[in-house]
């Protein structure tokens, strides 16, 4: 199974734009990377790497994954 496809494209866009509700923030890290056992470190690699969204963008996706993960314990 490919993990970089059009969805995931898409996905890192809405993450880093803050465009996504925490669900699919969850859903999505899950998705993407937990089932490729990746964190959130490869969540920043491929915004740094495969994107053009800048700091402003891994900033955005690092806090956003941050929250919806801690906000998940807490339940």
């Amino acid at each position: 199974m490919e993990r970089y496809t059009e969805d995931m494209k898409l996905w890192l866009l809405d993450l880093a734009h803050r465009n996504l509700s925490d669900k699919d923030i969850l859903k999505g890290f899950i998705k993407y990377y937990v089932l490729f056992d990746f964190g959130i470190d490869q969540v920043v690699s491929d915004i740094v790497y495969h994107t053009m969204y800048g700091t402003a963008g891994v900033i955005n996706a690092k806090e956003s994954i941050t929250r919806v993960l801690n906000q998940t314990l807490q339940e």
